[in-house]
């Protein structure tokens, strides 16, 4: 019996050996600390933290990591409970790169020292890594950009770059619009700066649906930089882009101008951006830190990153205009983490506390003009982070008053956004000492109808028509309204005023839509077909015309559904849906593609687009359509 007794407590000893020792060694990976110091050569003790890392390393994947004036790209392969292979190389920024190429057996927990690089000056880092092993977050991106044999990739050059993307994905689609952006953001850093094509070659531009493994990605920014290489990572997807961020500005400086603290690096990387209008935010907020508190790269990232980041760019756009490029060139050039302080006075004659001092004043009396707010502004929108337009533009209302370009911007990016109620009244304000203004009259009238006053939404309508009897916007939307309420022949009426103008390929595919889907309720047969065959027509010209237009796809979709052709409007109604994130005609896409899986009789997949509808601030008839689908009473369209 003690034998047996003694056999199983063995055994269950065994079994719990094995299963802590399983938990570390089949783990995902290790968390890798990265610790720079800086110091002089010959005299260990003027050694100090400047910089501390830690990165994420997933068993057996190699990441690479930018930092200081190096990256380090690693593969880490657990060996066992306490001990981790690392496969590493490190390269220095131009113009004279340096590397470390070293595989090491490296002790869980325990650092050590990789080696020493020269930075400039006569200054050296040193670089200690402490790998820690550990279970990892679930890998939640399994692109690899390095495979490009790959048939999913393909790449397009413009002047200063090399586009990499993912075949057919969004970016694909929008590739000219991107390609505008960043030769702009080249352009405008070469014109103020003198940079010139011969220093360095094309950048890699990434546009990605997901966060690669490959890079450490700053989250301030969601982008991935490794200068040494020449490579920017960005997100571009339907709901997220990482292209109104600095990542051109921050890897040309340090390809061609070489490593800087971050207060100089960041901010000079940033240069374009309104970044006098943030630092002036944080002072009233009383956010503001003193530079100081930002000399070395550790304190930098220690300080709230906004904070850290604005001041900087602000500080060094003064030092810009105030002084001399020049001047600040050679501090860039010269100084380090450690050596700033004794940098700044050799270049300016003064101390960095005293600069500091110029700089606030010089804030108060600076103003960024209104262009430069509707540029970046524009951006923002451009790129779908409304949030940040509208803060920026309810800032700029305080700055330049109700100036009503402003007030009709922000009215606008409300409506982009789906908060309708906030654009209206806008609208309405602005209306007061422009009460003629047609767009502003159409646009109160598509709010009333978007929200379901359909009465209000006429009465505006009729008011933009008695103002101009050629406004075509104004009968079909009159049209849309008299057809849901039951008078087809009035709805007819207001489309045939219009039908013989000269009139676009959208207002044609639209106004040729409607009259079929009134004729054919009218039972007339003949003339509904003619009329969906001059929308198809139409709709097929409006695609050519705006190929990056979701509303062209969502229109030549319904062309193609009315005529009963489904499978060809769900091909267009999904590239509609692939471009479209806007709330209101996103609602649109989705319901035209609720009932074009309806009519296949694909209720399932029907059902989700009509229960994505009510989980946006779509337009009231669209959740009005979808809620009617996806009651009880619904079987018979939908089946749950």
């Amino acid at each position: 019996m003690n034998k047996m007794r003694l056999i199983f407590c063995l055994s269950f000893l065994f079994f719990l050996l094995i299963s802590d020792y399983c938990a570390v060694y089949g783990a995902s990976g290790i968390l890798l600390g990265i610790d720079v110091k800086e110091g002089i050569p010959a005299d260990s003790s003027s050694f100090r933290l400047i910089d501390r890392r830690e990165i994420k390393l997933y068993n057996g994947l190699e990441t690479a990591s930018f930092q200081a004036n190096f990256t380090l790209t690693t593969t880490a392969t657990v060996v066992d409970s306490e001990n981790v292979e690392l496969n590493v190389s490190l390269i220095t920024l131009p113009p004279q790169p340096q590397t470390i190429l070293k595989e090491i057996l490296a002790k869980n927990k325990v650092t050590f020292l990789l080696g020493e690089i020269e930075v400039k000056s006569g200054r050296t880092f040193q670089v200690y890594l402490t790998p820690q092993i550990t279970d990892l977050p679930k890998l939640e991106c399994s692109l690899d950009t390095r495979d490009k044999t790959k048939e999913e990739w393909d790449e397009l050059p413009s002047a200063h770059f090399f586009y990499r993307y993912i075949l057919n994905s969004l970016a694909d689609l929008q590739w000219a619009k991107i390609k505008d952006h960043t030769e702009t953001e080249y352009k405008r850093f070469r014109d103020t700066f003198g940079f010139t094509q011969p220093a360095m070659d094309r950048m890699e531009y990434y546009l990605l649906p997901c966060q690669v493994n490959e890079i450490a990605w700053d989250d301030r920014f969601n982008i991935g930089l490794d200068p040494t290489k020449n490579k920017i990572y960005t997100i571009y997807t339907l709901f997220e882009k990482s292209l109104d961020t600095p990542s051109i500005g921050f890897l040309l400086f340090y390809r061609l101008w070489g490593y800087a603290p971050p207060l100089l690096a960041e901010g000079v990387g940033n240069y374009f951006a309104l970044s006098h209008h943030y630092a002036k935010k944080l002072i009233a907020s009383k956010r503001w830190v003193p530079l100081t508190t930002l000399k070395t790269t550790l304190d930098y990232r220690k300080q709230p990153q906004d904070a850290a980041f604005w001041e900087a760019s602000s500080f060094v756009r003064f030092l810009v205009k105030s002084y001399d490029l020049d001047k600040f060139k050679t501090l860039y050039q010269k100084a380090t983490d450690l050596t700033l302080d004794q940098t700044i006075q050799d270049v300016y004659q003064k101390n960095l506390s005293t600069l500091e001092k110029e700089w606030i004043s010089y804030l108060k009396t600076q103003q960024d003009s209104i262009s430069d707010y509707y540029f970046v502004t524009g951006m923002k929108m451009s790129n779908g982070h409304y949030d940040t337009a509208i803060e920026l533009y309810r800032d700029m209302l305080g700055i330049f008053g109700n100036d009503p370009g402003i007030l009709r911007s922000l009215a606008y990016v409300y409506y982009l956004k789906g908060e309708y109620d906030a654009s209206e009244k806008l609208y309405r304000q602005i209306l007061i000492s422009d009460s003629l203004n047609l767009e502003y009259l159409q646009t109160l009238g598509n709010i009333a109808a978007i929200t379901g006053k359909f009465d209000k939404a006429a009465k505006y309508y009729l008011k933009v028509i008695s103002l101009d009897s050629t406004y075509v916007n104004a009968y079909i939307k009159l049209a849309e309204i008299q057809a849901n309420n039951g008078d087809l022949p009035s709805a007819k009426n207001y489309l045939e005023k219009v039908e013989k103008q000269n009139l676009s390929s959208q207002n044609q595919t639209e106004i040729y839509s409607g009259l079929g889907t009134i004729c054919r309720k009218l039972g007339e047969t003949e003339p509904a077909q003619e009329n969906f065959n001059k929308a198809l027509f139409y709709g097929r010209r409006f695609v050519v015309e705006y190929p990056d237009s979701p509303i062209s796809y969502l229109r030549l979709g319904e062309s193609f559904f009315n005529i009963g052709e489904i499978d060809s409007a769900l091909h267009f109604y999904h590239i509609a849906e692939f471009l479209e994130n806007k709330p209101l005609y996103r609602g649109k896409v989705l319901l035209a593609l609720g009932k074009a899986y309806q009519k296949k009789n694909e209720n399932a997949q029907a059902a989700d687009y009509f229960r994505d509808i009510l989980n946006i601030p779509s337009g009231f008839e669209e959740k009005k359509e979808a809620q009617e689908y996806l009651t009880p009473d619904s079987t018979s369209k939908i089946q749950h």
